[in-house]
């Protein structure tokens, strides 16, 4: 492991971490934000970052160090010199550095920024939380209005069977009735009276 992956694990254990003649680094909550690169939106995280200050003392993190790679604490203070050295003439230099693991150092103005990494929260509220891309939300919305389309379309289709499948007994009956009347309801009385009188007539004739 390098120097910026043992401060990136310092960091993540203790919160903060005194980086001696370099800065100090933190971590404090970052709440949602949309990735425009890409159109997504990130879920709230850690982010980490970073005060300058080349007069800081400490020996907490060459401690950490040390132990973490088994080797004596002036060795590890020596390779954290070294290293935060090295960071300091880059910066200079170029006007921007980039620390694995960590961010990206660049100077504006006279004046030294620093845009940390985002790490995932270990927050309760936010532990699980997932990126989520915009495009995929549109989809997904696309797909329920068909979906919600489909099942419209299939209720009203649906409702046309049930209505044909009890208006066309009906129509049957109704037109069974009408041509049908003396097989559902009998002669009509007045026919009967009719044959009646026919029938005494020809009696009487006889």
């Amino acid at each position: 492991m390098n120097i910026s992956a043992y401060i990136l694990e310092y960091l993540k254990q203790f919160g903060t971490v005194i980086v001696p003649d370099f800065g100090v680094f933190s971590l404090e909550n970052s709440k949602a934000i949309i990735n425009s690169e890409n159109g997504s939106i990130l879920p709230p995280a850690s982010k980490i970052v970073y005060s300058s200050d080349y007069e800081a003392k400490s020996d907490d993190l060459a401690s950490f160090i040390a132990g973490q790679k088994q080797m004596t604490l002036e060795a590890s203070k020596t390779d954290l010199q070294i290293q935060t050295d090295f960071w300091k003439k880059k910066l200079q230099a170029d006007q921007t550095l980039e620390i694995q693991d960590l961010g990206i150092l660049f100077v504006e103005d006279g004046k030294t920024h620093f845009k940390g990494n985002r790490l995932q929260s270990d927050h309760p509220d936010f532990y699980g939380l997932e990126e989520i891309k915009i495009s995929d939300i549109s989809n997904k919305n696309t797909q329920s209005e068909t979906s919600l389309n489909t099942e419209k379309d299939y209720q009203f289709n649906k409702s046309i069977l049930w209505a044909f499948l009890i208006i066309i007994p009906i129509l049957g009956i109704v037109y069974v009735a009408y041509t049908q009347q003396e097989l559902l309801f009998g002669e009509k009385s007045f026919d009967k009276a009719n044959i009646s009188v026919q029938t005494k007539t020809h009696r009487i004739q006889d």
